[in-house]
């Protein structure tokens, strides 16, 4: 038996003010998929469950999930999961003087160099929190 397996989104009902209150406005305006809304490249993206706290300061939280993709072309100041020195770790990547690091946001951690070598496989995307 086969089984079928349709994606279907939520109603998006229109919008809400983060700042000073105003009118609120209902309006159906579109159904919304949330694997649409934050995945570009299906084929490439997974997700990881954060552990740690050491990117607290870019609102990104132990336990978190984060939706990241594969083969991107990483730039300084990307938030990545990559390899240093035989270790994994997600932050940012840097580079100064010619060199690549990995930069923490968390002011109790050090950013971490390379004594070896450093290799980026995914680029963070986007941040899935629960509350």
């Amino acid at each position: 038996m086969e089984v079928s397996k349709t994606r279907q989104g939520i109603p998006v009902l229109g919008s809400v003010e983060a700042g000073f209150p105003g009118p609120a406005e209902e309006d159906l305006s579109d159904m919304l998929s949330l694997d649409d809304f934050l995945i570009d490249n299906k084929e490439a993206s997974y997700m990881l469950q954060v552990k740690g706290d050491s990117m607290i300061d870019a609102g990104i939280h132990e336990g978190d999930l984060v939706i990241v993709e594969r083969g991107g072309e990483a730039r300084s100041g990307d938030i990545v999961i990559a390899e240093v020195d035989g270790g994994w770790t997600m932050k940012y990547l840097r580079v100064k003087n010619g060199q690549q690091f990995l930069e923490p946001a968390n002011r109790r951690y050090p950013p971490l160099y390379p004594e070896n070598d450093l290799k980026v496989a995914a680029i963070v995307r986007a941040v899935v929190r629960k509350y």
